[in-house]
């Protein structure tokens, strides 16, 4: 049986028409990418947050990550390889070999070819460490600003920001990966969140490639709830879109007990169906 396709909001689509829509871009999207490695014999996809804690445990001398989330959280897991460690370069060296992708996996992706075709859309937001999103948008013919610190504000009307906010591979310092990490960024007072309250005036955000049992997406309903709070009402009543896969009452209930409207998918395939929410927003 088929499943039945996404339907976007019409309110959204005017918004989009409107230039008023900012994506925020999720692990998902990077998972969504895959491609052959090196020696051609492995098939390899951006790896999930799961996937970079379990090998901080590894490089840690942990060969089993579950003796080490038997203790603590992920995070605290992260906060501890810092302190062993001395910093995160052992991860992020990995991090950076992992997401070598080719640039023939990139044009092939249908969710970045989407995200790339959102014209109206001149301010992306993700807490992607990597750069799929910026090299999408380069490939698509647009000219890009990355903006991962007070220094990269400030861009000409032609251009499309990126803005990375928990840092990336080039600024390893603003990187948002430990415990202590989003504790300091839960005060909302770093040039970055400045901007996106700055950002989300007039404006809403659509989340896409999160789900509701990502730290990331947790951690930024706390943040979007606590700077529209104070903003002026918007005209539709709504600050926030998210795309779920395969929804239930829970994601139902909590999601709009954090003032964000589901857009529902269906099916086995995600990826296909983030695509598809994508490129009806722009029909």
């Amino acid at each position: 049986m088929t499943a039945p396709k996404a339907t976007v909001p019409a309110e959204l689509r005017k918004l989009y028409g409107q230039g008023r829509v900012i994506p925020f871009v999720g692990a998902g999207a990077s998972m969504s990418l895959t491609w052959k490695s090196h020696d051609g014999y492995e098939t390899l996809r951006g790896p999930s947050w799961r996937e970079m804690v379990d090998q901080a445990c590894r490089l840690l001398g942990y060969e089993d990550p579950e003796l080490l989330r038997y203790r603590g959280t992920d995070l605290q897991i992260l906060e501890f390889f810092e302190q062993k460690k001395g910093n995160f370069a052992p991860l992020t060296n990995w991090l950076v070999r992992r997401l070598d992708v080719p640039e023939a996996a990139i044009k092939a992706s249908r969710v970045h070819a989407a995200l790339s075709a959102l014209g109206a859309s001149t301010k992306f937001y993700t807490t992607n460490y990597d750069d799929l999103l910026e090299r999408a948008l380069t490939l698509a013919g647009r000219e890009v600003k990355v903006v991962a610190a007070e220094r990269d504000m400030g861009t000409s009307d032609r251009m499309v920001e990126v803005v990375k906010f928990h840092g990336d591979f080039d600024n390893p310092e603003a990187m948002v990966v430990s415990e202590g990490h989003y504790y300091k960024r839960l005060r909302l007072d770093g040039p970055l969140d400045l901007k996106l309250r700055s950002d989300l005036l007039n404006r809403v955000a659509l989340f896409v490639g999160y789900s509701f049992n990502d730290l990331n997406i947790r951690f930024l309903f706390d943040v979007l709830n606590e700077m529209v709070r104070s903003l002026p009402g918007s005209d539709i009543g709504k600050r926030a879109y998210i795309v779920v896969n395969n929804p239930s009452d829970f994601e139902y209930t909590l999601f709009r007990k954090r003032n964000m409207e589901i857009i529902p998918t269906y099916g086995d395939d995600r990826t296909a169906s983030l695509a598809e929410v994508l490129e009806q927003l722009v029909s």
